[in-house]
Order: structure tokens, then C-alpha cells, then sequence
């Protein structure tokens, strides 16, 4: 019998399908596929991203949730269709992880199906659960992490997990999570119902008044 691992095989495949869309000598990355000077571009912009994204190099779940929302992140530009993104990131995975994907290009999945079926594999209930209260619902705002860069960490793993709330609720969870003296400018201005809202909340705060001077002064 043929001593070829599943894992091996899953990664005979995925190579294949990429050197498929990929055809000659060129590194997968950076060969252009596509025809015309925008197509072009956008591959290029691509490629430039995923050198961006650190490769997956854990299978624990808050790696592979961190890593799938960075991927999330560049796929939201919409540069190439499903297929070539998936073939794209095939590089920055292994272990199971190149399995898994290598099983989505065979079925034709689209990157919703991909994640559905990511969820499924990786994310038990109780794992979700867990994460959902340490990113979410207990993930308290700290004095030095940049506003923004907070509302959107917990937009992205509540998208990501699908977190069965409102944006307003994930809203209001985010209010009570801010740090307190972030909360106590929040608190004198109109309470916003949406990201949005809560993006110009965040950019009144910072003119209300100065950041608290260190040392007491």
C-alpha cells in the first residue's frame, strides 16, 4: 500500500490545484494570472497583503482565529474571486489546517462555506463559548490599547464566531467594557446604537478633554 500520509496526500492535492491555476515555473505568489493592467494590479496588491499576514504556526484556536481574521480582512477587498484566495493562502498554512483547506478548493466552497465549515472543525461549542467570553464579554478595554483598535478586535471575532447579538448589543457590551476614564467621557455624550456611531463617539472623546497627565501633574 502506498505509506502516503492523509496529511501528505491533502498537501499533494493542494499543490496540484495550485500549480493548475498557476501554470509554469513562476513562484505561486507572484505570478500573474490574470490579463490586463487592473487584474494585474489587484494581484499584486494580494500579494503584497498576505506577506503581511504572520503564517499559522499553531493549531490552538485563538491562532487559527487570529489568523482567519487577518485572512478576513484582506478577502473583504475582494481582489480574486474565492477559489484563487484560498489557493493564495495555501502557503501560510500547515498540519490540518492545509487539509482542511485543501478539502474546501476540492468542494468548490466559497469562503463563507470555508469558514461555516472552519467553525465546525476547529470551534466546538464550549471552545466558542470560551472564546466568546474572553474576546467578547469579559475582554475589558485597557488604558493603553488604541480605541479603535479595540472596537474592531471585538467586531471581528464577534463576526467571526458568529456571536448571536445585534450590533447594538455588541455596541452596548463595548460601553460597559471601556476603560473607566474613556467611559466617563463616553457618558456625557449621546449613546451610540452602531459601529458607526460609536466610531464618532470615540473621535468626540478624544477633544473633551486631555489624556490624563502622568505622574499626578
Amino acid at each position: 500500500m502506498d505509506p502516503t500520509t492523509p496529511q501528505e496526500a491533502e498537501a499533494t492535492a493542494a499543490t496540484t490545484d495550485l500549480q493548475r491555476d498557476n501554470p509554469g515555473n513562476d513562484p505561486p505568489l507572484t505570478n500573474e494570472v490574470s490579463q490586463g493592467g487592473s487584474q494585474r494590479t489587484q494581484f499584486s496588491v494580494l500579494v503584497e497583503l498576505l506577506r503581511q499576514v504572520a503564517p499559522q504556526v499553531s493549531e490552538e484556536p485563538e491562532e487559527i482565529l487570529r489568523f482567519f481574521v487577518r485572512l478576513a480582512e484582506v478577502h473583504e477587498l475582494g481582489l480574486v474571486d474565492d477559489r484563487q484566495f484560498v489557493i493564495r493562502i495555501l502557503p501560510l498554512v500547515s498540519g490540518t489546517v492545509l487539509k482542511f483547506l485543501g478539502g474546501c478548493l476540492r468542494q468548490g466552497c466559497s469562503w463563507a462555506e470555508c469558514r461555516s465549515k472552519l467553525l465546525e472543525d476547529y470551534f466546538p461549542y464550549f471552545v466558542r463559548e470560551r472564546l466568546l467570553r474572553d474576546l467578547i464579554v469579559f475582554n475589558f478595554h485597557a488604558a493603553v490599547q488604541p480605541m479603535r483598535s479595540y472596537v474592531e478586535q471585538v467586531f471581528r471575532a464577534a463576526y467571526f464566531l458568529q456571536y448571536q447579538a445585534s450590533e447594538k448589543q455588541v455596541v452596548e457590551r463595548i460601553l460597559m467594557n471601556l476603560h473607566p476614564d474613556i467611559a466617563a467621557k463616553a457618558a456625557i455624550m449621546d449613546t451610540p446604537r452602531s459601529l458607526k456611531e460609536l466610531y464618532c463617539t470615540i473621535g468626540l472623546s478624544k477633544l473633551i478633554s486631555p489624556s490624563p497627565r502622568k505622574g499626578g501633574a
